[in-house]
């Protein structure tokens, strides 16, 4: 069984002799290949060729790839920097005032008029995709990543105008995630020519830790619902959404919104997920990427590793359960060793 094979069967809930390992790992590699960061996110042929040798390199079963946070606003013409040593970042807010909906308007008929192969970054991402596919799709799984609605309507208008609209107007911020829906969904059935075997959510925004369980279930749960029902009609077969800190609080709601997996971050203890999770969605997790990946020493991580299979089902066990894919639970990040993936993958592939 190949990598590829390894995570579809964590997708189908099939019991295997290991754990997959996909663990969220893009930004953090070029630095270990002597790639400068601006190169790997101006090139679709440099990114792929990174996230291509960081599998060949370090043996896990899929790869993730990402475009940034920005790459949504900036196709429908944001001003983005790119720093030498960084990802993009924003430079302006297209709609710094949520509730004025007349530059709403606009900005729906901007989107209306856009073409993805021919925006911002979007083409350089599709390429990167493509050509990832191309090289060792037909051994590991891949996976592409968008931002969902909220993590986009956060970056038209700014993390703090939101929070505050989020409180004192929400059916302003209604009106502005319809729109991000609709956008996430249109860029998501683009990207599905591809050739990606799964797509990601990147939805940070939507974490406890940022905004309230009921502010979650009233203005976006729907949404997410709305929109990962669009993706699978679609085409796609494998949707996650990865949301960071404790989402305990929300877990039920996540599942409801129909998508195959979602990320757990450390701040969730694996018999916890589990126990919420009832077998009714793969999970991926979930290692802190900071004080474990970034910070901590080869043996440390070997030992994080051997620990999260062991409370999977023990090691040495024959059959493990089959709704988990061992990974970190965020973002692996720049300057993390290359010893620490090392261990953690081979940590893994022996139990």
């Amino acid at each position: 069984m190949n990598g590829k094979a390894r995570v579809l069967a964590a997708m189908a809930g099939q019991s295997q002799e290991r754990l997959p390992c996909l663990p969220i790992l893009h930004s953090g590699l070029p630095p270990l290949f002597g790639v400068p960061t601006d190169a790997y996110f101006t090139s679709g042929a440099q990114m792929a060729s990174v996230i291509v040798k960081g599998y060949r390199t370090f043996g896990y079963d899929g790869v993730q790839l990402s475009l940034g946070v920005t790459g949504e606003v900036e196709a429908l013409g944001a001003a983005v920097d790119q720093p030498e040593d960084g990802a993009p970042l924003l430079r302006e807010l297209l709609l710094p005032d949520p509730t004025n909906d007349e530059a709403l308007e606009a900005l729906w008929s901007r989107a209306a008029e856009l073409l993805p192969a021919s925006a911002g970054r979007l083409p350089l991402f599709f390429d990167a995709v493509t050509r990832t596919v191309d090289a060792i799709g037909t051994e590991a799984f891949v996976l592409a990543t968008l931002r969902g609605p909220l993590l986009i309507a956060s970056q038209l208008c700014g993390v703090e105008p939101l929070l505050i609209s989020l409180v004192t107007d929400p059916e302003a911020v209604s009106r502005v995630l319809d729109f991000t829906t609709d956008l996430a969904g249109r860029l998501g059935v683009w990207l599905l020519d591809s050739g990606a075997d799964g797509l990601m959510l990147g939805e940070a925004t939507c974490s406890p830790n940022f905004i309230s369980p009921r502010l979650y279930r009233s203005l976006v749960q729907p949404r997410h619902e709305r929109l990962v029902g669009r993706l699978k009609a679609a085409g796609w077969t494998t949707v996650g959404l990865h949301i960071c800190g404790n989402v305990a609080p929300i877990f039920e709601d996540v599942i409801r919104t129909g998508v195959t997996w979602m990320d757990i971050d450390h701040e969730v203890p694996v018999e916890r997920a589990l126990a919420l999770a009832e077998g009714r969605i793969t999970l991926r997790g979930n290692l802190d990427p900071s004080s474990v990946f970034r910070f901590g020493t080869p043996a440390e991580v070997e030992a994080a590793a051997r620990a999260l299979v062991s409370k999977l089902g023990g090691e040495g066990e024959a059959r493990l359960p089959g709704r988990w894919v061992a990974s970190s639970g965020c973002d692996i990040p720049p300057g993390t060793p290359a010893d620490n993936i090392r261990a953690f993958v081979e940590r893994v592939r022996r139990e």
